[in-house]
């Protein structure tokens, strides 16, 4: 598979479930009913399931159906991620065939202009390695929030994508190729990773910043 088939939705802050409404619109996107889905959670390092990696289920009311309305139990379902950012809500997934290739994904959305990835404050000298900061510190001042944001939400998406979560210093995990500011994952040169300037519906809104990763089978 050259390159994985994947999509991400971005929902707005309403009423009513945000995440319902995105597992709807996959469920329709896959040919199957609203309600077909639900997402379960297992922390890798705790095995707790309020938290950690999401995984797509059946609805216990989706494997009551039958006819041609029932679900098949041995169907491999989208790898899924979410990322939540001031009421807004990102979901992506790879889809089927992707996941059942063995690919992973990872999305991440964020807040361009919170004071985390200002001038002098917050990020700066904690999440970033020394190369990244000497890049960044390389552009104009106006540029860098909007630089820092994007490298922070592929590090976050990355992790997410590898299942982990940060295990250690985030300026360890690397998301540019060497010496330059585009966004890749060095060591896994079929890794995908496209900012929401590049999404299927369009940029994020207001002054959000997104990336979504999809890496390879290990």
């Amino acid at each position: 598979m050259d390159q994985p088939g994947w999509h991400v939705v971005v929902t707005g802050p309403r009423a009513g479930d945000q995440r319902r409404e995105a597992l709807d619109f996959l469920a329709v996107a896959l040919g199957h009913r609203p309600g077909t889905f639900e997402v379960t959670h297992r922390c890798p390092r705790c095995g707790s399931a309020e938290h950690g990696v999401p995984a797509l289920e059946y609805s216990r009311l989706a494997r009551r159906r039958r006819g041609p309305d029932a679900v098949d139990p041995d169907r491999v379902l989208p790898a899924v991620s979410f990322s939540r950012c001031r009421g807004w809500l990102a979901t992506a997934w790879a889809d089927e065939a992707a996941t059942a290739a063995g690919w992973h994904v990872g999305v991440d959305l964020e807040d361009a202009a919170a004071p985390a990835f200002a001038e002098g404050e917050g990020m700066p000298g904690v999440g970033y390695s020394a190369e990244e900061e000497a890049l960044v510190g390389a552009l104009e001042e106006h540029e860098r929030p909007g630089v820092r944001c994007l490298l922070w939400c592929a590090k976050e998406a990355l992790v997410k994508a590898r299942g982990t979560g940060f295990t250690a210093d985030p300026a360890d995990v690397a998301v540019t190729v060497p010496g330059r500011l585009r966004l890749a994952v060095p060591g896994a040169p079929g890794a995908v990773v496209v900012t929401d300037r590049d999404w299927p519906g369009g940029p994020a809104p207001e002054h959000l910043l997104g990336a979504v990763v999809l890496l390879p089978p290990a």
